[in-house]
Order: structure tokens, then sequence, then C-alpha cells
């Protein structure tokens, strides 16, 4: 019996860790960012990331959000956006509206206040 009860809480453990954890960053007029701490990988002092950027409403093409895998360079102070897609519903749900074109190489941390927030809070994990 013990045994079993081990097994189905390890089962039940990873089943949940696989589910991600959005935690709000930071928001504005236009938009609401959130980044999913159950995903934040680091790699030496780099951090990769899953962002969401939930717009207050849809825009002309009916997009609703942005999802994107990001790497920051904690030491460096710049990003790379590795993927980001567009999506009709909320939290990055519902099938991509379409694969968005995403900057080659790094850049520099800009200082508006969201981009600076989302590194702030990578680099703090």
């Amino acid at each position: 019996m013990p045994m079993k009860f081990i097994v189905l809480f390890l089962l039940a453990a990873a089943a949940t860790a696989s589910h991600a954890m959005w935690v709000t960053v930071t928001r504005n007029e236009v938009a609401t960012v959130y980044i999913d701490s159950s995903a934040i990988s680091k790699m030496g002092g780099n951090r990769r990331v899953w962002v969401v950027y939930d717009l207050q409403a849809p825009d002309q093409t009916g997009q609703q959000s942005v999802k994107s895998n990001i790497d920051y360079d904690c030491a460096e102070g710049k990003y790379k956006t590795l993927s980001a897609t567009s999506h009709p519903n909320k939290m990055g749900n519902g099938p991509a509206i379409k694969v968005l074109p995403v900057p080659e190489g790094w850049r520099p941390i800009s200082q508006d206040s969201m981009s600076r927030q989302l590194f702030a809070f990578a680099c703090a994990w």
C-alpha cells in the first residue's frame, strides 16, 4: 500500500509540474505581460523563458496575445527572441494566427519599463 501511494504521488507531481505557471510581471494600458515561472531555464548566466503579451483588446488582425520564447544574457544586459507567435485568444491560446518575424542575434535591453521588468524577473530567478 505505501508503495502505491508513493507512485501515485510521484505521478501527480510530474503531471502538475508540466503545467504552465504564468506570473504577471507588468501591465500597462495596452497589455499585461506574463512569464511562465515553471519553465524558466538556467544556462550559466543566461535564462530562457516563455513570455505572453496579453492585449487588452484584439487588434485589427484579430490577435489577442503574443507568445514568445526569449533568451536573456543576465551578465551583458541583452536578449534574443527565439520565436514568437500571435494568437486569437488570451494567454497564447488558440491556433497561431501567424509566426512573427524575430530579429537575428542579441539585442540590448531597451529602457522601457516592460522590457526592463521582464529582464529583471527572469534574471532574478
